[in-house]
């Protein structure tokens, strides 16, 4: 911007220049000597603007690769909210088993109760009671760890977040300065002709 300022400003200096030189009558050496000079100066801002171009396209270069380095970032932690997606299902399905198998032998024991006075048969209940009460405990430990993974769930779901929102940061600083560059380039152009 400071760039297209001082040309601007250039520009109208050398059509005050060319106004004053033709009422003055100057001759032409001193014409030509003015104008090798306001050359020099454009040559010389052409400079200083190629190098912010350059300086500006370095920056989006390393904002492409820090993007680059967010994306594969954003696809192996989707690969990990994959695999824990996967592994809460499993926990689920082993879950649902133990209900079954524990609603069977509750069924078992109702009956082994029932027959206990008949039979006396102390020594089977008791045994099933202690596969029910180890089911039990199974059950337990099985909803501790699928609250577990319920919080690293959120937990990677939020990094998810969170890192599409710097990508789109990035993609908007990559569309600003890439309009720099073009408006730059194209003042450049203009300077040159």
């Amino acid at each position: 911007m400071d760039g297209e300022i001082d040309i601007y400003r250039h520009l109208t200096w050398l059509k005050r220049s060319n106004h004053r030189t033709s009422v003055s009558n100057e001759s032409c050496q001193d014409r030509l000597t003015r104008l090798e000079s306001d050359r020099e100066c454009l040559v010389l801002q052409v400079s200083v603007l190629t190098d912010q171009v350059e300086a500006q396209g370095e920056k989006i270069r390393d904002l492409e690769s820090c993007l680059e380095d967010h994306q594969l970032k954003l696809n192996s932690t989707e690969e990990m909210l994959q695999q824990e997606l996967l592994s809460r299902t499993s926990l689920e399905s082993q879950k649902l088993d133990l209900m079954e198998e524990v609603t069977s032998l509750k069924i078992k024991l109702a009956e082994i109760e029932k027959d206990q006075w008949e039979n006396e048969d102390l020594h089977r209940s008791e045994n099933l009671l202690r596969e029910l009460q180890r089911l039990k405990s199974k059950v337990e430990e099985l909803e501790i760890e699928k609250i577990e993974y319920k919080q690293e769930l959120d937990a990677t779901k939020a990094e998810i977040q969170n890192l599409q929102e710097q990508l789109g940061v990035k993609d908007m600083e990559i569309v600003r300065l890439q309009s720099q560059l073009s408006s730059r380039a194209s003042v450049q152009s203009d300077g040159s002709d």
